[in-house]
């Protein structure tokens, strides 16, 4: 994998191709759609998705400060991350990160309130002092009224070095 990839910062809305683990979890958000037309289903069973845990995380949506709190991260998170921030927002957690990475995640996390579709980022783990891990990651709302999302579920797949899948 190029050196200048590992470190691209990027989003796509609702990609049509993805790594099988990413594209399992995506499947599995589709099928608990309730109605073509609600904006996202509302909740997921965790123990419906056992091998995937880890990597598996949960946002409230913070509409009037338009910021995301981390309900859940799955444990490869505090594993490669060296912290937990789980109840923390995006704000707080990067906010003495560079602040281009903090955009992007405020900008990938809003896609996916906005366009209320699934949205794939990728990127280095620069903000953390780690820039030799890689990571996709695939967003999806949910919603309690079927209207408004008011969360987004997540699996997020960590690749070590030079491609190299590492944590998956």
């Amino acid at each position: 994998m190029a050196e200048d990839r590992l470190n691209e910062l990027s989003h796509v809305v609702d990609p049509g191709i993805l790594v099988p683990e990413l594209q399992e979890v995506r499947d599995y958000w589709a099928a608990k759609m309730r109605r073509p037309r609600d904006a996202a289903p509302r909740r997921y069973r965790s123990g419906e998705l056992r091998q995937h845990l880890p990597y598996l995380s949960l946002l409230d949506v913070l509409p009037a400060t338009k910021d995301f709190r981390f309900r859940l991260l799955g444990t490869a998170f505090a594993e490669i991350l060296g912290r937990n921030s789980t109840g923390k927002t995006i704000r707080d957690v990067y906010a003495s990160a560079d602040p281009e990475v903090m955009q992007w995640m405020l900008d990938s996390y809003d896609a996916v309130v906005t366009t209320k579709r699934p949205v794939f980022k990728r990127g280095s783990l620069r903000a953390v002092d780690k820039d030799f891990i890689y990571t996709e990651a695939i967003h999806m709302p949910l919603s309690e009224d079927g209207e408004h999302v008011t969360m987004l579920f997540g699996r997020t797949r960590f690749i070590v070095g030079d491609g190299e899948d590492g944590k998956t």
